[in-house]
Parts: C-alpha cells; structure tokens; sequence
C-alpha cells in the first residue's frame, strides 16, 4: 500500500491528465527541447521517483545521473510564497531554480524514469512544435490552471523539501530506505544539496483570474472531491 500523500500525489496526476485530454499537443516521443535541469519538485514526489527506482533496481544508474547535475542556486521563493505575495499586492517574476543544460535523466532523447516523473515534466506541453530557444504555445488559463496544481502540491508536502529535481533527490537518498546510495555518491553530495533546498509552504489562495475559473474549476473539483481512505482530497489537506 502506497503512503496516503503518494496515493493522493497520484490521484492529482491523473485528475489533470483527464483534464488536459482535450488538448492537442504538438508534443511526442523523442522531443526533449524543454526537458532540462530547469525542474522544481516537492520531497513527495522525489519519494515518488526513489520508490520505482528501488522497484527497478536502478540505484546506480539513478546516483550517477544525479552528479550530471549542473550548477543551481537556492530558490528564495517556492510557488506558494510567490502566489502568496502576488495576493499581497507585492510585485515579483517567478524564479528560475536549475539550468537549462539536458536533464541527466534522458537517454536517446526519452525520459528514463518518464511513468514517475513529476508534475513540473507533466504540465509542461506545446500546441506548436518548439526548437531550442523557442517559447511553448499554451493558453493562459491552461498555465494558471498548471500552477494551481502546481500549488496544491506543494501544500501536500509542506514542511518538506522543496526546489530543483535533482537537488530533492539527492537530499533523499539518505532516507534509511535508500541507504544503499550512501556509498554510490561523494560522502558530502547529499549535504550539498540539502542547502540548496527550501520547505515547501501551504496553499496561501489561487491566482486564478475571473473568466479562467469556469474552465479551471472543474479540474479543482476533480482532485479536492477524489476519495482517498473514505475521505475528500480536500478534508485530508485542510487536516480534517
């Protein structure tokens, strides 16, 4: 049995691929222009990834990918405490938190550990075919809904780590169930990410416009009235 936030990490991912199914991307196998470093996560879905990777006994291949990771700095804001100010009034640009150098975890341009990858990798599409440099083609209310799930789980997994993929995952690998990385990476690798990192912040509000609500709030309502255990998504957030 899966822990109650990774079921309901889960359940999210599928709310949004359900919604998202009426889109027509230009995205397919083998086009990895926006699969770079440039990836945050929460320790909830880094758990996530380190699961399948014991599942696949890929440890080594998993501690190798890691040290590929180029420089990155520590986020001053994750996504909740830049919505949070934004609904302060306060004026601010979203950070970049990695670099945009090829993510380690591709192979011949297709995502290795794709079937787990987090929600960052999930949302991000383009109804026009991109090449390096290129902006993808998205509506807005399509971007506002990404970054309200964005926020959600980030909710789901406050007080833990929070910041650049790479970085979650190594700070994770010295959780007792992923003791076997201890001696595949550099004695300091996992302290070294551990202060690149921040907590991740509860859900301050949406910053949701409007005339985007009607077409985001279905998705909302998909993930908040999931059952998990007997109970709502969205009891199980409010700590009820």
């Amino acid at each position: 049995m899966l822990p109650l936030k990774e079921e309901i990490l889960h359940g999210i991912y599928d709310a949004f691929a359900e919604w998202s199914a009426g889109f027509t991307f230009a995205c397919k196998e083998n086009c990895a222009v926006c699969c770079t470093q440039n990836v945050t996560i929460t320790a909830v879905e880094g758990e996530v990834v380190h699961r399948w990777i014991r599942e696949k006994g890929c440890e080594l291949w998993l501690a190798e990918s890691l040290q590929k990771k180029g420089a990155t700095s520590r986020p001053r804001m994750t996504t909740n405490d830049f919505a949070g100010a934004c609904l302060q009034g306060e004026e601010g640009q979203p950070e970049q938190y990695g670099n945009m150098s090829p993510c380690p975890f591709l192979e011949n341009r297709c995502c290795r550990i794709y079937e787990v990858r987090p929600f960052s990798c999930r949302c991000f599409a383009s109804e026009q075919s991109c090449s390096s440099g290129d902006s993808a083609l998205l509506p807005e209310y399509y971007l506002s809904a990404s970054t309200a799930v964005m926020q959600i789980i980030e909710h789901l997994g406050q007080g833990e780590y929070w910041g650049n993929m790479l970085d979650v995952l190594a700070a994770l690998c010295d959780l007792p169930e992923n003791k076997r990385y201890a001696t595949l990476l550099p004695a300091s690798f996992a302290d070294q990410s551990r202060v690149q990192l921040v907590k991740a912040k509860p859900l301050p509000g949406f910053l949701l416009l409007e005339d985007e609500m009607e077409k985001v709030a279905p998705l909302l309502e998909a993930i908040f009235t999931r059952k998990v255990g007997g109970k709502s998504v969205e009891s199980i957030l409010n700590g009820r």
